[in-house]
């Protein structure tokens, strides 16, 4: 049986006059080897215990009671031994971080999109930078079309993408030399292509959700496709138009985002079973939640948000077996090729759940995107409120409404705008805001209010 981290609770009695409420952590392969554990370890010590919880693998521990700080209490806990952490006050700050970033990433700029292909035999799947770099070992097919296609062809070199040199040692440890090629494959949304037959493939493809789930989500849920970029010189692969225009007029295209690539050295299984714990996932308070990492978007904010925890990056990319070679997908006119450096030899491994350091991650990359729109918007509309040069002092009051609870973004608009108006004509904004407080509790009431009177103020020159 493997081994994995069990916890439980406890109380504890050195002494007839000392009691502690505490978590007991061990790694162990069953219940009862860590109950065992405890067991030797307080009769060694002549220490009275309870159980308060019985014990629980720590994934099924987390789902049920929260608690995952009790993940990072962990940090070197060495097999046999079981640590005693006591629960009184505030819980210990959860430091996912580290100063250390641990993602690679590759970006093609420019990718110039493929069209119709009217004339060229066979038509190409990617576009030729992208193509060696999901298939590095098979050849662009020439063109045929062309005279002297045969003697004139010549392969393109492009850039490759960085290696960190002690992954590939930890990839030759696990896969002995030569390395076996990477394969590809794609997480395709089909809710974002409502006419998708995944019958009609005749590549591997299998939806992410399993059992019943998967046969009512069978219409919208994430497939993982094998991807064939050219199963001969007279077949289309299953995947044709991905990185096509939307003029192409093929099956998908390249604006749909439609899903994610990965490269990996596993089977078409084992990859299956390793994405199949991502699309739903627990918070910490026990709460579901669907993770829609195969969008590119989400995928690159969540690596962005992740990408200097070793922990979190451990658990998506598989790292202790090597699963996830590498995550690759298409945004705007931009491809990315994500991949991770050798992680900490005691990096910890730790349950799937969404927490709260992910999720505030994803809140805080959110606002990031919506105040850039913001400001794009408030210099175009209000010019004479904001000039461009002033922008990081309209950055800031963005930022200022935001930490005071305007929440919508029409109110942290006017407020942003309101606060200016004041600044430029001399009045104390503070003052007013909180004389206005008291008449319009509500912050979006009370944003229109700052803002009718103060920027039409500042429009009429007052």
């Amino acid at each position: 049986m493997s081994v994995s981290l069990w916890i439980s609770t406890a109380y504890l009695q050195q002494s007839p006059s000392t009691d502690k409420f505490v978590a007991l952590l061990a790694f162990a392969d069953s219940r009862e080897t860590f109950e065992q554990l405890v067991k030797t370890t307080f009769n060694s010590e002549q220490t009275h215990y309870q159980y308060q919880l019985s014990p629980l693998k720590a994934e099924i521990f987390f789902q049920r009671h929260g608690q995952m700080w009790l993940a990072y209490q962990a940090n070197g806990l060495k097999e046999g031994e079981v640590r005693v952490v006591e629960l009184v006050g505030d819980k210990p700050k959860e430091n996912f971080a580290s100063e250390t970033n641990y993602l690679l990433c590759h970006q093609i700029n420019n990718v110039e999109l493929l069209d119709r292909q009217f004339g060229r035999h066979p038509q190409i799947f990617a576009p030729d930078e992208i193509f060696k770099l999901l298939f590095p070992n098979t050849p662009i097919p020439p063109d045929m079309t062309q005279l002297g296609w045969s003697e004139n062809h010549q392969e393109p070199v492009f850039p490759s993408p960085v290696w960190d040199e002690n992954t590939l040692k930890k990839d030759i440890t696990l896969f002995g030399e030569p390395l076996p090629e990477l394969k590809c494959y794609f997480i395709l949304d089909a809710n974002k292509h409502k006419l998708l037959e995944p019958e009609s493939f005749h590549c591997r493809i299998e939806n992410l959700f399993q059992g019943e789930f998967a046969e009512i989500t069978k219409e919208i849920g994430p497939y993982l496709v094998e991807v064939i970029p050219s199963p001969d010189y007279k077949a289309e692969s299953e995947l044709m138009g991905l990185f096509s225009d939307e003029g192409a007029m093929t099956r998908f295209n390249w604006h749909e985002e439609l899903g994610i690539f990965i490269h990996s050295r596993y089977d078409f299984d084992t990859v299956l079973h390793h994405l199949r714990h991502f699309p739903v996932m627990k918070d910490e308070n026990g709460k579901w939640f669907f993770f829609r990492f195969y969008d590119p978007k989400v995928l690159r904010n969540y690596l962005d948000v992740i990408a200097t925890s070793p922990e979190k990056l451990n658990k998506f990319f598989g790292y202790e077996k090597r699963i996830i070679h590498a995550f690759g997908s298409g945004i705007g006119d931009s491809f990315y090729y994500y991949q991770i450096k050798a992680l900490p030899e005691d990096t910890r491994n730790i349950p799937i759940i969404l927490t709260d350091f992910e999720i505030k991650g994803f809140k805080d990359k959110k606002w990031l995107e919506t105040r850039e729109k913001m400001v794009g918007y408030i210099l175009k509309t209000y010019p004479h409120v904001y000039s461009p040069l002033e922008q990081e002092q309209l950055i800031k009051h963005l930022d200022e409404a935001r930490n005071k609870n305007y929440i919508y973004e029409t109110a942290i608009v006017q407020y942003a705008v309101a606060k200016q108006s004041a600044v430029k004509n001399g009045r104390d904004f503070a003052t007013l805001e909180k004389q206005l407080e008291q008449e319009f509790p509500a912050p979006l009431a009370r944003a229109i209010q700052l803002f009718n009177l103060l920027n039409l103020e500042q429009e009429n020159g007052k």
